[in-house]
């Protein structure tokens, strides 16, 4: 008879139904899906908020630039990126400007030392914390926080039709991250690709 009674009290303790345990399950679920849905959120707002200080940056480290040397950097060729403003502002030679011509070029230094001014440490090329500013290999191009090549462009003649070609004066220099889409370019029209735009203007 003691035997019996001691079953049948194991028998009556309460336990988890399969429904409850499904509950419990999905509600875990679904806190998880926010939390990580959250996590990309906020991720993409820094990176965001990390291109703005790094483009504020730039402007500042080249208006210090032109105060010294009289002229913005200029493009390479018919490229729109960052290589000549690298050279610049933290550069492995000097940039001079031919008087007659206009044309800013780059001249490395005979014992291929950096320039004595560093006008912005932060696109040291050997920085080795979460994200770089500069891409791993030369010639080196500035990048965003999504490790794509930021635009530049200065001192660029109107179009024949008189369409002007920079969105800030000619005397002046535009620079631009194309976002988290990576879409676009200077003049795009699409407002899907430039949506997410960062720039100086």
């Amino acid at each position: 008879m003691i035997n019996t009674q001691q079953y049948d009290s194991k028998a009556m303790r309460p336990a988890f139904t399969l429904l409850e345990i499904l509950v419990v399950i999905a509600i875990i679920a679904v806190l998880a899906s926010l939390t990580f849905g959250g996590m990309s959120y906020y991720s993409e707002k820094m990176k965001y908020s990390r291109t703005q200080v790094l483009i504020a940056s730039i402007e500042s480290a080249l208006v210090q630039y032109k105060a010294d040397n009289g002229f913005y950097p200029q493009n390479v060729g018919a490229t729109s990126f960052t290589e000549q403003v690298y050279v610049a502002l933290y550069g492995d030679g000097a940039l001079t400007k031919n008087a007659a011509t206009g044309v800013v070029t780059i001249t490395t230094a005979p014992n291929g030392t950096p320039n004595n001014t560093t006008y912005l440490a932060t696109l040291n090329p050997t920085f080795k914390g979460k994200q770089s500013n500069v891409e791993s290999i030369s010639p080196y191009c500035i990048v965003d926080a999504w490790g794509e090549r930021l635009r530049y462009r200065h001192n660029l003649d109107p179009l024949p039709d008189g369409t002007p070609r920079m969105a800030n004066p000619k005397q002046d220099y535009d620079l631009i991250s194309l976002g988290a889409n990576g879409l676009g370019d200077f003049d795009s029209t699409s407002e899907s690709a430039k949506a997410d735009d960062i720039k100086n203007w």
